[in-house]
């Protein structure tokens, strides 16, 4: 009999290192010591599942001006208490829970960041007879404390925050094999936003819906990723009480077609493309910037951490891949992506630099990267390496703000044990 109890754990220590710094107001040099240690218990007793997991995330060497952030810092946190229970096609989830939803572009658990997102709610699956899958949630986002910087500085350990003043609903579904092997999903989503224990806010109110077509890889054939999402609502122009409202009218995309040949080393070749909405200043009654709301990034847009120049935000970029394993328990990834931003006068990505005139053009650079990973033990203890540059284009040499430190160049090192 399989034992109801099950424990799992994880310790990552990564070691990080940039230098030509892009976003505007930072020091040229910056590195950091990031260790996230994990541990979570399952407990399954025939329709009831009780899950629970602590993440302590920590960083060192971050005192640096703007280093320290919530992204680093989240020291002892109870990031999953939740209770299930499972009758015929549906499972009810209540507590504290992560949200992996389709391709995780909007809500997802975040894997190379040192911190991870948690939501308090509610969650019902329905699991259909042909495999399709549908999830409705109500959910308090968590607020990450602390969010000072002298207490960021020092991991100081204090409870997350959540709040109505927060708020993130919606629906997914997906259905496989629609036609050919492609799996269909479709979302929406509502983010409500005020005032209140977590400060002042621009009172997001963004309702967001979009599909995906998929096809999973596989040697010898051909794989396909399209996405795109619409985005809707009003926000204020700034946090102040009295700001103007703007009406959301913003959109994302995304494109990806892949070839797995059958060769040794199970290489995959793909092209890339990821179009999202900017800003323009001079419409100030409408907001363009496309708000990614809880998805990660690193897996198609680069290492994120103290580097991260990439986002899905006022984007416009092209890009090849290539996976391949070149011997057992080894692998390497390799992308290249020229960027531009989508509107020439607003920011580049979330704090890069930005000219409000547009006389400074899109072209951000090239952002090329290198990974290498593996496995000392298989599933068990792995080392992986990488390092990425981000070439400085026109809109990072002569926009108003920017640092003028040359390309942006990026490393880092980690060790993972899973036990």
């Amino acid at each position: 009999m399989d034992d109801p109890l099950t424990i799992t754990g994880s310790l990552r220590v990564r070691y990080e290192l940039l230098e030509g710094q892009f976003r505007p107001g930072l020091p040229p040099r910056d590195d950091a010591l990031t260790i996230q240690t994990a541990i979570a218990a399952d407990y399954r007793s025939g329709p009831w599942h009780l899950a629970a997991e602590l993440i302590d995330a920590r960083a060192y060497l971050v005192d640096a001006p703007g280093a320290a952030s919530t992204s680093e810092v989240n020291a002892l946190e109870l990031s999953r208490a939740s209770i299930s229970y499972a009758t015929g096609p549906v499972e009810l989830t209540a507590g504290r829970f992560h949200l992996n939803l389709g391709s995780r572009r909007l809500a997802g658990r975040n894997a190379f960041r040192n911190s991870i997102n948690s939501f308090t709610g509610l969650r019902l699956d329905w699991r259909g007879g042909s495999g399709d899958h549908l999830v409705v949630f109500q959910t308090l986002p968590h607020t990450r404390l602390p969010s000072d910087r002298e207490d960021l500085i020092d991991n100081r350990v204090r409870v997350d925050r959540e709040s109505f003043d927060l708020v993130f609903w919606g629906a997914h579904y997906s259905r496989p094999d629609l036609f050919q092997g492609i799996t269909l999903q479709a979302n929406a989503f509502g983010l409500n936003e005020r005032d209140g224990d977590n400060g002042a806010t621009r009172n997001r109110h963004l309702f967001t819906w979009g599909a995906r077509l998929h096809r999973a890889r596989a040697q010898g054939r051909w794989d396909l990723d399209l996405e795109g999402a619409v985005q809707t609502g009003t926000v204020r122009a700034s946090t102040a009480a009295n700001a103007r409202r703007q009406d959301v009218r913003a959109y994302f995309a995304h494109a990806e077609l892949g070839y797995s040949p059958a060769w040794p080393g199970k290489p995959r070749i793909s092209a890339l493309f990821d179009l999202a909405s900017g800003d323009d200043p001079r419409s100030p009654e409408r907001f363009g910037r496309f708000d990614t709301l809880f998805g990660p990034r690193r897996f198609e847009l680069g290492p994120s951490g103290i580097f991260g120049p990439l986002a899905r935000t006022n984007l416009l970029s092209a890009g090849l891949r290539l996976d391949v394993a070149p011997a057992p328990r080894w692998d390497v990834m390799t992308l290249w992506r020229p960027a531009w931003v989508h509107n020439r006068r607003d920011r580049f990505g979330n704090t890069g630099p930005a000219d409000p005139q547009g006389r400074s053009g899109r072209f951000a650079g090239h952002m090329l990267e290198v990974r290498l990973g593996h496995w000392l033990v298989d599933r068990t203890l792995r080392l992986e390496a990488g390092a990425a540059v981000l070439t400085t284009g026109r809109l990072l040499e002569a926009a108003p703000n920017a640092t003028g430190f040359g390309d942006t160049r990026y490393a880092y090192g980690q060790v993972q044990w899973n036990f």
